[in-house]
């Protein structure tokens, strides 16, 4: 065991050397495994922050929270489109139905929303805004979709009952409204009528999807006052308990909307039960997909950088014949010779890697200093893929060089080099 190490040691030694005195031809050769690493490692770094932040924004949404309405999310439905067009939007009787029969033990909150257009705030005498994303939900909307809030609550049932005109704004609507100044209890007009702001959230910042930033939450009671929800896209959410079964509770919302809707046995269902759930499936199968089309586009240049390292490795075998020759007169087995230049070939190719990581790790710095869409980081994890990935490119380059000049005649190798 120790005679095996020390000819690993000593082929350690002779690789190193080989490297030192082919500064050049080194740097070169390790061009194409550089870019390969660089962009494999890039690719993936740039998939895990697209994940990461589409699912940090969807986990707001809760764990299987069901979005019942005329839509399908995911479009993945066998009834034509002519007939979708046709089918009604959920009602607030509906809703009402829907609460009254489902129980605190299957969910833990269900409200009714109407996506309002974009409104016009404007604050009395002083400031307005345009394009507010108006966005009109029942009292229990906070246990659907985590909220924070940088001042004052969300309207209750009781504002929510009495169609209450009171207003929550999101972070960009209170700055464009009051700048620096206070805006809890103040007054803006929306529609013309008079909203008492009675809550303000924190600053969300750029995600996956609209944040709360630009919108304004509204009771839907309230927005019933302003527009007609039979004309209006509206939605009935559905925040299941952890411990529900998500199935039978679906199945449950579907026996209580067909039985409401009237809908007779035979006849398709005129809704759709979108659960969260299957989007962020979605979503991940997609980004499984990115994965294998980025590792196909980075093979080429890893294949480039191959062919490099090899053809390097095969210019040192003959420059070096003579060398050989000497070693193997002097005593040297075969695997020594041909570890030597395994291990030139693999160092090759993992300084390459190395160097296309440190360029990656840049690029996440300059990125995530520049934009604050979604924060990219170099996980260790792609670190450990770009290492073994280069190690591995610079063992199949190297190994036919190598088993040539472990496979040299002494004579022949020194006879050569003379």
């Amino acid at each position: 065991m120790k005679k095996y190490f020390f000819e690993l040691f000593e082929s350690l030694k002779f690789a190193s050397k080989s490297l030192k005195n082919n500064l050049l031809r080194t740097l070169l050769s390790l061009l194409g495994v550089t870019i390969g690493i660089f962009s494999i490692v890039a690719i993936y770094s740039a998939i895990d922050a697209l994940n990461e932040t589409v699912m940090s924004s969807m986990n707001k949404f809760g764990q299987n929270t069901l979005y019942i309405t005329r839509f399908s999310f995911m479009g993945n439905t066998n009834v034509p489109r002519w007939k979708r067009k046709n089918f009604p939007f959920p009602t607030m009787d509906e809703y009402k139905f829907l609460h009254k029969n489902l129980t605190p033990d299957e969910v833990k909150a269900v409200t009714f929303r109407i996506f309002m257009p974009s409104a016009k705030l404007t604050v009395p005498g002083g400031e307005s805004v345009s394009g507010t994303e108006l966005i009109a939900d029942g009292a229990e909307f906070p246990n659907i979709q985590e909220l924070d809030f940088d001042a004052g609550r969300f309207f209750n049932k009781s504002e929510e009952a009495h169609a209450a005109p009171v207003i929550v704004l999101g972070a960009d609507i209170k700055q464009a409204l009051f700048d620096h100044q206070k805006a809890l209890g103040k007054t803006v007009r929306l529609y013309g009528k008079k909203m008492k702001v009675i809550g303000v959230l924190k600053k969300e910042g750029e995600g996956f999807g609209p944040s709360n930033d630009g919108r304004a939450f509204i009771s839907s009671n309230f927005a019933r006052t302003i527009v007609s929800p039979t004309k209006s896209f509206t939605a009935i959410i559905v925040a299941p308990q952890p411990t529900a079964d998500i199935q039978k509770l679906t199945d449950k919302i579907t026996v209580l909307l067909r039985q409401k809707r009237k809908i007779k046995p035979g006849e398709i269902n005129n809704f759709f039960i979108n659960n969260i759930n299957t989007v962020k499936d979605q979503v991940e199968k997609l980004t499984q997909v990115l994965r294998l089309g980025g590792v196909f586009l980075a093979l080429f240049s890893l294949l480039i950088g191959a062919f490099g390292i090899a053809n390097i490795m095969f210019v040192s075998v003959k420059e070096r014949t003579n060398q050989i020759g000497i070693q193997k007169a002097l005593g040297a087995k075969n695997s020594f010779i041909l570890w030597q230049f395994l291990f030139e070939a693999m160092f090759l190719s993992m300084i390459g890697g190395i160097i296309g990581i440190f360029m990656v790790w840049i690029g996440t710095k300059i990125l995530s200093q520049t934009t604050t869409s979604f924060s990219i980081h170099l996980s260790l994890q792609n670190v450990l893929l770009g290492l073994i990935i280069s190690s591995v490119i610079g063992i199949i380059a190297g190994l036919w060089p190598a088993w040539k000049a472990a496979k040299l005649d002494p004579v022949e190798a020194i006879r050569t080099g003379l």
